[in-house]
């Protein structure tokens, strides 16, 4: 598809005669390279591409060239790249990012579960510590024992416990960042 444009480009086809297959794949391409991350150059947010596709959909009213300013026919107001195609990948990425969201909350919801688990462990821990006689030591131990994953050991459980809560906590925030993202998405005009 990519040589499709290409050869729109050779024969010296513009605006709305560029194939329509051949904007998607250039806008693809733009906003792929605009927002991989590279070891030459700085990552470049989602909103910021967009704000970069959206100056190349908008019509040039300046000559390149000469600096003078350009009286264009409805005909030729057409920007580097077809509104229609940018409309589409606004909805694709805000899509994709509602996907993201929705996945990295049913994750939360596990770790919940998990915290859960080990606050309840945690409880039988205390009780272990705080424990004189070395049969209530035990009984105790046994207690958390049993509320464990086989590759979790009782006493880690505080640092366990304190992890899973981190993890909550970053990946709260990412989702609240992700939901502020597709709230600016959706106010971005093309």
């Amino acid at each position: 598809m990519k040589v499709l444009m290409e050869v729109a480009i050779q024969i010296g086809v513009k605006g709305k005669e560029i194939p329509y297959e051949a904007q998607i794949i250039r806008v693809a391409d733009e906003f792929e390279a605009i927002t991989a991350k590279r070891q030459y150059k700085t990552h470049v947010g989602i909103i910021e591409t967009l704000n970069i596709l959206i100056e190349h959909a908008t019509p040039t009213m300046k000559n390149a060239k000469t600096g003078k300013i350009k009286f264009l026919s409805p005909e030729t107001m057409v920007g580097k790249i077809d509104k229609k195609v940018l409309k589409a990948l606004f909805k694709m990425v805000i899509d994709d990012t509602e996907y993201e969201i929705s996945a990295r909350c049913e994750y939360l919801e596990f770790l919940k579960t998990e915290i859960k688990r080990l606050n309840d462990a945690l409880k039988y821990y205390n009780k272990m510590q705080q424990a004189s006689h070395p049969d209530k030591k035990e009984y105790f131990r046994q207690g958390a024992k049993y509320l464990l994953h086989a590759n979790e050991e009782v006493d880690k459980i505080p640092i366990i416990l304190e992890e899973l809560k981190e993890a909550f906590k970053v990946r709260t925030a990412h989702i609240d960042k992700l939901y502020k993202e597709v709230k600016q998405i959706k106010k971005l005009r093309v």
